[in-house]
């Protein structure tokens, strides 16, 4: 079988056409086999003495084998959708899971490592095997390997609890999603709706059997009503039934309510973090992070809030007025998005749509290809001929001094509701082998662009560009990183808060308007926006940012005090209440529980949310130098890249700051006209 299975074949780039349900297994179950014999065999071999190359290389190679596989099928799963496949991979994942664990418990490996790091030679190390080595050692430590085995035992347990109380908050959320379907047959319902989303909704409706149109709740659906339609109603409806998700009181409440399942996993990570000798799960989350201690985090989260208080203040007054001159009196949360849209209209001139057509997919990435080369002094060359997983998917060999360094990969249409409006994420990580010999990185772009038409072309609007520009970012970091060992390279292994920083450093040039104009060209014409047409775009951009604002800051707050303040007798939902009420601008219908949807503290980023304000002030900061030395300045890209990407995570995200702005500038306050709109959260 492994002759003829593509997972198990040496490959430069993935076979995806090749991949199929019956090879998942198979592969996985060999490369664990070999894995653990290989494993053995480095432990036998490193005990009287061991080395960088034959233990920290050779454990570096097997982990890269095994997730090298995994990531493949993680991509996949998407695009094979039925049972086999699923079967398949929820195996495959299972049995690669229990010998991760098994290998992150390996007190032998972690003898050897310490022993190591506590040898002479270690002390002429460089600083890029030091800070490899201490990841790596931290990861023991974080694993349990320095208690007691009794507590390692209840280490285990407690992980694993966490592990299925996160997938089943997950569940409940998606189930209750699932469950709501609006079914319109008439139109005028739908006033208000831009032609794309009708026509959305409109396939959504025939996929069910059904004529007219299907409204879901999934997030492009429910903000695309919440900011465009006319009909008062509909939105109140559908926002109602948005934030009353896995919500009940009811006599099914155990099975279908999710404020149990968050309390009884905060529990278990609160546990977990004190069974590791920490005070509380946030101050464990922050071990990884630029960010010393939890005063700090507290103390910028309403260093923050209080800032943008004047903004709130006086967009939430404009919003009033606006909304009495139209009819309505009395604002409800169901009309600051749709009036927040009207108004950005009207002060701007310009719509959304009028916007759009200025910035066609194929023209944006064809400057972000020219981007790249004149900033970073790399070509990305798009190949027709590489193999992919779906026909929409584009590839890009990225080369420097004419030679390939690394591949991306882009997947830009949506093709199923729901999920991310775009992620990045790598496939294989830059490295160097024992023999060195340079492994080169992969990265994957997902977006959730709409389809091309016989009409038009695929139109970005702004959130879009941004989303873009910051995933695109995410995907540079990755394959543009020379750091030779895997500990160190790749997005993957970076803190959140570094890894967010540089996609939000891309986003900032979606903000200026010489950027704007020079990324643009009609799809009909090819003309770039003219400097009237900039001016209104600048104008719409920086309109009614609160909303957005308000709600990454209250994301951020919420998740750092579950977790800092767990044990304090509040409940999760009057946690939220409390910090909602200090932000002071988000209102919500009567009888909703955001909270209980409350998805992306369920993995890694539990505790970890504040790091997007966070990145963000810090990538304005860094953003102050391409403004004063020229978007395009060439130098300045090679100094961002030399500061930020080269040598991976071997430095501090501040101190790579301070050399990179050339003054030791911390943390700032946060601008007035900065957005945080990538990730919507609440």
């Amino acid at each position: 079988m492994s002759e003829n299975n593509p997972l198990l074949q040496p490959y430069d780039l993935p076979p995806f056409s090749a991949i199929r349900a019956e090879h998942l297994v198979p592969a996985v179950e060999q490369i664990i086999t070999e894995s653990r014999n290989a494993t053995a065999a480095i432990i036998t071999s490193q005990a009287p003495f061991p080395t960088w190359d034959d233990l920290v290389q050779a454990v570096e190679a097997l982990e890269a084998r095994l997730d090298g596989v995994l990531n493949l099928i993680e991509l996949l799963d998407a695009q094979h959708q039925g049972p086999a496949w699923a079967l398949a991979s929820h195996r495959s994942y299972e049995l690669a899971m229990q010998y991760k664990v098994e290998l992150a418990v390996n007190n032998d490996l972690y003898q050897l490592h310490r022993q190591l790091a506590d040898s002479p030679i270690a002390a002429l190390f460089n600083q890029q095997r030091h800070s490899a080595l201490r990841k790596i050692l931290r990861k023991y430590h974080l694993a349990g390997l320095d208690l007691s085995p009794e507590k390692q035992l209840r280490l285990k347990a407690l992980n694993q609890q966490i592990g299925e109380f996160g997938q089943e908050f997950l569940r409940r959320v998606r189930d209750s999603s699932d469950a709501w379907r609006k079914h319109i047959q008439d139109k005028a319902l739908l006033s208000g709706l831009p032609d794309a989303t009708l026509a959305r909704m409109a396939v959504a409706a025939r996929d069910a059997g059904l004529d007219g149109w299907l409204l879901t709740l999934c997030e492009q659906s429910f903000q695309d009503v919440m900011s465009y339609a006319d009909h008062r109603a509909l939105r109140q409806e559908m926002m109602v039934a948005y934030y009353s998700r896995a919500v009940d009181t009811g006599a099914d409440a155990l099975a279908t309510d999710n404020e149990p399942i968050l309390t009884v996993l905060l529990d278990s990570r609160h546990q977990k973090a004190q069974l590791l000798g920490y005070a509380n799960f946030a101050e464990l989350a922050l071990v990884e992070q630029t960010v010393q201690t939890s005063d700090e985090v507290v103390a910028f989260m309403h260093q923050q809030v209080e800032q943008a208080r004047t903004t709130f203040a006086d967009e939430a007054q404009q919003l009033q007025r606006y909304a009495a001159q139209h009819g309505v009196d009395a604002l409800q949360p169901w009309d600051h998005s749709y009036f927040a849209e009207k108004i950005r209209q009207d002060v701007a001139g310009v719509s959304r749509d009028a916007l759009r057509n200025y910035f066609p997919l194929d023209t944006v990435l064809q400057r972000l290809c020219t981007f790249t080369q004149t900033l970073f002094g790399v070509e990305l060359v798009e190949q027709t001929t590489v193999d992919t997983w779906h026909a929409d998917v584009r590839v890009f060999e990225l080369r420097e001094h004419a030679q390939p360094i690394g591949h991306l990969f882009i997947d830009p249409y949506r093709r199923v509701e729901g999920g991310e409006t775009g992620a990045a994420f790598g496939l294989r990580s830059h490295r160097m082998t024992a023999e060195g010999r340079p492994q080169r990185p992969i990265a994957v772009l997902r977006s959730k662009l709409p389809r091309p038409t016989e009409a038009q072309p695929c139109l970005l609007d702004h959130l879009q560009l941004r989303v873009l520009l910051h995933e695109f970012g995410h995907c540079l970091q990755h394959l543009l990183t020379v750091a030779p060992y895997r500990a160190i390279s790749g997005m993957d292994q970076l803190s959140h808060d570094a890894a967010e920083f540089f996609g939000q450093v891309l986003e900032q040039f979606c903000f200026t308007s010489p950027f704007l104009v020079w990324l643009s060209g009609h799809f009909q014409t090819g003309e770039p926006l003219g400097d009237d047409m900039a001016n209104k775009m600048s104008r719409w951009v920086h309109t009614q940012t609160s909303h957005e604002t308000a709600s990454v800051l209250l994301t951020g707050l919420v998740d750092f005090e579950l977790h800092r303040t767990y044990g304090d007798g509040r409940t999760p939902h009057e946690v939220f209440t409390q910090a909602n009420a200090e932000v002071g601008y988000l209102q919500w219908p009567d009888g909703a529980r955001p909270i209980n949807r409350f998805e992306q503290p369920m993995g890694s980023y539990g505790a970890k949310l504040y790091s997007y304000p966070w990145s963000g002030v810090l990538a304005r900061q860094a953003f102050e130098r391409f403004e004063r030395d020229g978007l395009f300045n060439p130098e300045t890209g090679k100094a961002f890249r030399d500061a930020f990407i080269t040598e991976g995570d071997t430095g501090t995200l501040l101190r790579s700051l301070a050399l990179f702005r050339g003054d030791g500038k911390r943390c700032a306050e946060l601008p007035a006209e900065h957005e945080a709109r990538v990730h919507r959260h609440m």
